[in-house]
């Protein structure tokens, strides 16, 4: 009763005694007890509406009589989506112990709180718009320090502006003591509430990257952000990732709203499988979230409309996906946990909105209200992906379950059907062998046809001692081959010619062979035709024959088989060689250098329309020592080698050029060696003949 007294009394003092102090201020006192301490006491004020213009708080002090003034009715003030300023007018009278006070008011997200001290004349300000460091108390709370000391009264001026984002105005006078001890206790909770957040995230993420299923990533990340907004409403954002305040800052509420949204949606759409018309209405919710998202970008009217426009949608789109869950629990199975998650989200998102409008006047309850929807929803949503987990592994196990079975099954029809196979198999591999064993006999015996009908090694030998003959057939038969015979004196050649031929027949085995044995009987004939005097017109005449024996039977189908080859006619008495080619070259290697005779670029036999071409004959004069070298492109094109390349002509000239002065028993062996070396353990390619001929 004397307490109350007492209070009394000052009251009447004050309004009798300090009438320099505005009238119509309120007067809070600070007792011993601690009543007006440590919670809202918003009801206890008057707010002024200064209208969107921008006025400075001094302005406002000198011109207070001309704005009318409201009481606040609940502990807990809101004012809806605005960006106009408020004022506030009062005096503190501290009666307690404590000398240092902090005056909390509005949300850590509101764009600006300043407090003018009429007693001191001392102005302090925080909001979101003012960089981290430069607050008065390094807090995420809109908190500004006071002193009063004791006995004491100070007359105080406050301003509040949102930049069109909801204004809640709690207003807490804190001992500085009880303060902190209020701060570490927040931050303590809202750890373990980040904390919950992500050992989820960490828990699914990696359920993600054992399933590969995008459901579990969707999910990831609509928690990630779902977070990442409970942190940016309560100012770690701003005071960890934009300290330095302004148009990020102030921004990043609407566009981490949005983003959470949107993988709200695309989590939910995933799981209740939406289609038709129900997609389509999700898909336009995207849409206008994004368009959202976008226009708040803009200054001016587009962000200010932005605030509850995203607050709609996300409180809409909620309430469509909890419809389209009951819709579709039936056909898709929805678990009632997905339901009960959902529900609470959108009751504390109701209850949060009660509040804000004082409906409900408990602010400690309906302030947190949309959190704890949140975390139940979180909780809900983490059970249910948890047994989704465990569903997927029951599908997998009994998908492998059901393979081991069609596998046991395949592998009984396969085992019988393995034994009925190898039975036909050794039956086919008997008969193949068979034939196999009868090809090989009639292609060896075809060789041994080859061999006795083609100029052989011996004769070669016997026409021309100081020489060799290097033949390497890819198959058992050649499309290789040489020729040689001596021609006797006539009236141009009086002392006689040696003729031989070097020839590459089209393809290699059989069909090779087939086309050596027509080449070497159109040799034959060129010894006794009297039109033929000289390696060129040998060469003539092999084409002409070619192509009308091959060719003029058949219409449409021709064929393509041919010789690419050359022919030396040696005069020992003159020291000539004579020398045509078809396509083929002949070498000279006389005291290290090479002598190239080129042949023309015509094969012989490819093409009935080329009958009338003349091959050219050149004569070349030689010395006494040289090498005679004509060789197919067996020998160049073989692949081998540490990488596997052609050997090529350029080397192979080299090669020659090096062992030329060697005896020719001495060349023929380095030129064996060097093949098998360079071919290794690659196939043969084609046919190979080198031949050398010492002058």
């Amino acid at each position: 009763m004397v307490n109350t007294l007492n209070k009394f009394v000052s009251l009447i003092f004050l309004s009798l005694f300090c009438g320099f102090w505005a009238v119509g201020q309120d007067v809070i006192v600070i007792d011993p007890s601690g009543n007006n301490l440590n919670r809202t006491i918003a009801n206890q004020f008057s707010i002024y509406d200064a209208g969107p213009e921008e006025i400075e708080i001094h302005d406002f002090l000198e011109n207070i009589s001309s704005y009318q003034a409201r009481k606040i009715e609940s502990s807990f003030e809101n004012v809806d989506f605005t960006a106009e300023s408020y004022f506030f007018h009062f005096i503190i009278k501290n009666e307690s112990d404590y000398t240092n006070f902090v005056l909390e008011t509005a949300r850590p997200i509101t764009n600006e709180v300043e407090l003018l001290n009429v007693s001191k004349n001392r102005t302090q300000k925080t909001g979101d718009e003012v960089p981290f460091n430069d607050r008065p108390l390094e807090t995420i709370y809109s908190a500004i320090p006071i002193s009063i000391p004791r006995g004491e009264s100070q007359e105080f001026v406050m301003k509040i502006r949102s930049d069109g984002e909801s204004l809640q105005i709690p207003i807490v006078i804190h001992s500085e003591r009880d303060f902190a001890a209020s701060t570490r206790n927040r931050q303590l909770k809202f750890g373990m509430y980040i904390g919950f957040f992500l050992f989820t995230i960490l828990i699914y993420l990696a359920f993600y990257v054992l399933l590969k299923d995008a459901l579990f990533l969707r999910y990831v990340i609509y928690v990630f952000f779902t977070g990442l907004l409970q942190a940016t409403l309560e100012g770690y954002l701003y005071q960890f990732a934009l300290p330095s305040g302004g148009f990020l800052t102030q921004h990043s509420v609407i566009l981490v709203a949005g983003l959470a949204v949107c993988f709200a949606l695309g989590y939910a759409r995933n799981y209740l499988k939406l289609t038709g018309t129900l997609r389509k209405i999700s898909s336009g919710f995207l849409v206008a979230v994004i368009i959202t998202m976008a226009f708040s970008l803009i200054p001016g009217r587009p962000y200010l409309i932005a605030f509850p426009v995203i607050n709609l949608l996300s409180f809409t789109a909620m309430i469509f996906l909890l419809i389209s869950a009951f819709k579709l629990r039936k056909s898709q199975n929805v678990n009632l946990l997905f339901i009960f998650g959902l529900s609470s989200l959108v009751i504390g998102g109701l209850i949060f909105i009660f509040g804000n409008i004082g409906i409900i006047d408990y602010p400690e309850f309906t302030q947190p209200a949309l959190r704890n929807g949140t975390l139940v929803e979180i909780i809900c949503l983490s059970i249910l992906m948890a047994a989704k987990y465990k569903e997927l592994q029951a599908e997998k196990e009994e998908a492998q379950r059901q393979l081991v079975i069609q596998l046991e099954e395949t592998n009984e029809r396969l085992e019988f059907e393995v034994s009925e196979r190898t039975k036909e198999l050794n039956k086919q591999t008997v008969l193949l062998a068979k034939r196999n064993k009868d090809f090989i006999d009639s292609v060896t015996y075809a060789q041994r046809i080859q061999s006795a009908v083609l100029s052989n090694e011996e004769k070669f030998l016997s026409i021309l001692p100081k020489s060799f003959v290097y033949l390497q057939p890819k198959d058992i038969v050649s499309g290789d081959f040489f020729w040689i015979d001596e021609f006797p004196p006539s009236e141009k050649w009086p002392e006689g010619l040696i003729v031989y031929a070097t020839v590459d027949c089209t393809g290699h085995g059989v069909p090779g062979a087939f086309v050596s044995i027509i080449g070497n009987h159109l040799l034959d004939l060129t010894k006794a035709n009297k039109d033929v005097q000289e390696p060129g017109q040998a060469l003539d005449f092999l084409n002409k024959q070619i192509n009308e024996n091959l060719n003029s039977r058949y219409g449409k189908e021709k064929i393509r088989d041919g010789m690419d080859m050359t022919i030396c006619a040696l005069d020992r008495h003159r020291m000539e060689l004579h020398f045509s080619g078809a396509k083929n070259s002949a070498l000279i290697v006389r005291n290290g250098e090479i002598i190239e005779l080129k042949g023309d670029r015509m094969a012989v036999g490819y093409d009935e329309l080329e009958t009338n071409h003349s091959f050219e004959t050149r004569t070349v004069k030689l010395e006494k020592g040289d090498m005679i070298y004509t060789f197919t492109d067996g020998y160049q094109d073989q692949f081998g080698g540490p990488k596997g390349k052609k050997f090529m002509v350029r080397k192979l000239k080299n090669l020659l050029a090096e062992i030329a002065p060697s005896d020719v028993n001495s060349q023929k062996s380095v030129i064996e060696s060097t093949f098998i070396n360079w071919k290794g353990e690659e196939e043969q390619i084609d046919d190979v003949l080198l031949i050398g001929i010492r002058v």
